[in-house]
């Protein structure tokens, strides 16, 4: 429910953005793109979170398998997005940022700015960068026919429809997801459990929570 409430949000913030305003100026402009860039990074994030979930509900497909047909059509899409999360969203990469450099020379400009446009160039090319990584020496890309260059509008364009039609899909495989797993949690009865329930949260104790292997 969390990466569907994440992803349905940014997913129609992202369309929404600027619609209804005048013309932009240049300031204005480059807001907008920021921030559309962020609510994408944020989309990349969540379908790669759906994915995680995709890989553990493996023992619902048996019994419904429209939702395992929708984990197939999405498997080389979720396995992309999982890979931009794992070496650039979620944790940056420090081979990523080394083929950044040689891949795109132009990066060495924004080396130590701190202005919006510089910051936004450098994320500009290491997403173009973890895009082009995510091939096989032998056979090359494993989603698109040649490399990515960002500032090439059909290639722009191939990426962010890929994105968007994946997002789409997402969120009918984790919408489903969450009307099938509702039927398996037996809830407890809030109106007539309620006071043992709030005796036990009262008693609640944290601590640090170690990872587990999945």
């Amino acid at each position: 429910m969390i990466a569907y409430h994440g992803l349905h949000t940014a997913h129609n913030a992202a369309n929404q953005l600027g619609k209804g305003e005048d013309k932009p100026d240049m300031a204005r402009a480059a807001e907008l793109l920021s921030m559309r860039f962020l609510f994408f990074r944020h989309i990349m994030l969540e379908i790669a979170n759906i994915a995680d979930l995709a890989g553990i509900s493996r023992a619902l497909y048996k019994d419904h398998p429209d939702l395992g047909k929708m984990n197939i059509e999405l498997k080389e899409s979720f396995s992309f997005f999982k890979y931009i999360r794992n070496k650039y969203i979620g944790h940056l990469d420090s081979d990523l940022t080394d083929k950044t450099f040689e891949w795109e020379p132009t990066a060495n400009v924004t080396f130590g700015k701190l202005d919006a446009g510089k910051q936004f160039m450098l994320s500009w090319f290491i997403l173009e960068t973890v895009i082009n990584t995510y091939s096989d020496p032998k056979t090359g890309h494993k989603i698109f026919e040649t490399e990515t260059a960002l500032s090439y509008p059909p290639d722009e364009k191939r990426f962010f429809d890929y994105l968007g039609n994946t997002a789409e899909k997402s969120l009918k495989y984790s919408k489903r997801l969450i009307e099938v797993s509702a039927s398996y949690v037996d809830l407890p009865d809030m109106k007539n459990e309620w006071v043992e329930l709030s005796i036990k949260a009262g008693q609640t104790e944290f601590s640090y929570l170690n990872s587990k292997k999945r």
